[in-house]
């Protein structure tokens, strides 16, 4: 297993063809589940293929069952599905679980990292409690790796969306990446503005679309795209190897958890960086001496930028103490992230300058995952992302800083050429 630095908080891990090779219990058990069904009900209907079956596997068993069945009453159809599932668990109970070809090798790498692990599964509380015991590697269970786990008939859950949503309230954390087989699991990923794995080992039909941000061959190949971000960041501050950086863009391009992870990527280099965001200085209130258009000097105090930063840091003295911590000495490198960081007033204070962009579009779904209230996307299309047009025509990104970085997929994108 290769040592990849792993950046992420959390990740998040479909169960059927991700971590449970299904395959090995599911299609016998309701086979025999069904011709109970039909034997009970006296129908003298042909049973669905090993290849039917399968297909019905990481969609709610309800719904996959209307389709496959759709030409039995929802009586008998219901009484179908009881037994196939009551099958199921008896071949659970007899140990029948197993585990995909490396699965508990990666989850003990991610545990050992510190990586937080949650299951999002359209499945019953039953099934899921059965895995999370019954999938085991000699002593281990499933059980003893995962921190959450959130099913079907979990609570303020109607699909797995709301799986990943809660899961990351919980965890307080937008660093997370979704890892499945199934086109609803990328869905579920990217309605909550994720990226998403695609392991290609899994259930996926051959001409099911499953759009991600990377695809593995197997659950041995996890770790190295994972690991994709950390060098993504690095190459990043290989181009631009400043002292004090600035890392800035449009509101949700990424500003706060680039800055952060270049922190880690250099620490684990050996060269450590304190992180400051330009938030820490917002008005209470917007200046009104400030002009309309005017957005960095209505929003922040720039005085106290000058006073308690910038200033110092060019005089080659401590930052003053404020709500980002300790002071930051003179020898530390220092990352500043935050909006507007391209403008006269801040850009000298900079000896390199990266620029995080994305589509709109993607701005605007990490938004409304940010706040589902949708307070917040109506303030992005209304307010912030006409702001920043007009601020970048007069500041192109590519003259303003270093690098320009294709910032749309966390797991990392070839960087841009240098402007």
């Amino acid at each position: 297993m290769t040592l990849e630095q792993v950046l992420f908080d959390a990740v998040v891990f479909d169960l059927d063809g991700t971590l449970a090779a299904t395959e090995r219990y599911w299609v016998a058990a309701a086979a025999r589940g069904a011709q109970r069904a039909f034997d009970e009900l006296g129908l003298a209907r042909t049973p669905p293929s090993a290849a039917e079956w399968m297909a019905m596997v990481g969609s709610p068993l309800e719904r996959a069952f209307e389709r496959t069945f759709a030409d039995l009453s929802p009586a008998q159809r219901a009484r179908v599905l009881a037994l196939c599932v009551e099958e199921e668990h008896r071949a659970l109970a007899a140990g029948g679980a197993a585990p995909m070809p490396g699965a508990f090798e990666v989850l003990r790498e991610l545990r050992s990292r510190g990586v937080r692990i949650a299951i999002a599964s359209n499945c019953s509380s039953q099934y899921l409690e059965a895995l999370l015991d019954g999938l085991r590697d000699g002593e281990e269970t499933l059980r003893s790796f995962v921190d959450q786990a959130r099913c079907l008939q979990s609570p303020r859950v109607h699909d797995k969306s709301d799986m990943i949503r809660d899961l990351l309230e919980s965890f307080a954390t937008r660093s997370a990446v979704m890892v499945g087989d199934r086109a609803s699991d990328a869905e579920a990923a990217h309605a909550n503005a994720l990226a998403h794995i695609h392991v290609a080992s899994g259930f996926a039909s051959a001409d099911e679309r499953v759009e991600c941000e990377a695809t593995v061959g197997g659950l041995d190949q996890l770790l190295a795209a994972l690991g994709g971000r950390a060098r993504w960041i690095g190459a990043a501050l290989e181009r631009v190897p400043a002292h004090t950086l600035g890392v800035t863009g449009r509101p949700a391009s990424g500003k706060s958890l680039f800055a952060r992870d270049a922190a880690r990527v250099l620490a684990a280099r050996g060269d450590s960086a304190r992180v400051i965001s330009l938030d820490a200085f917002l008005r209470e209130q917007p200046s009104e001496r400030a002009a309309a258009e005017d957005h960095l000097a209505r929003a922040f105090d720039l005085e106290w930028i000058e006073r308690a930063l910038l200033g110092p840091r060019a005089r080659g003295e401590p930052t003053l103490a404020g709500p980002w911590g300790a002071p930051v000495a003179p020898a530390e490198r220092l990352i500043v992230e935050g909006l507007f960081l391209a403008d006269p007033r801040l850009r000298p204070g900079f000896d390199g300058l990266i620029h995080l962009a994305a589509p709109d579009e993607l701005l605007l779904r990490r938004a409304l995952a940010r706040d589902p209230s949708g307070a917040e996307l109506v303030r992005m299309r209304r307010d912030f992302l006409p702001a920043h047009d007009a601020f970048e025509a007069r500041f192109p990104p590519a003259r303003a800083a270093q690098l320009v970085l294709e910032a749309s997929n966390s797991l990392g994108a070839p960087l841009a050429r240098l402007p």
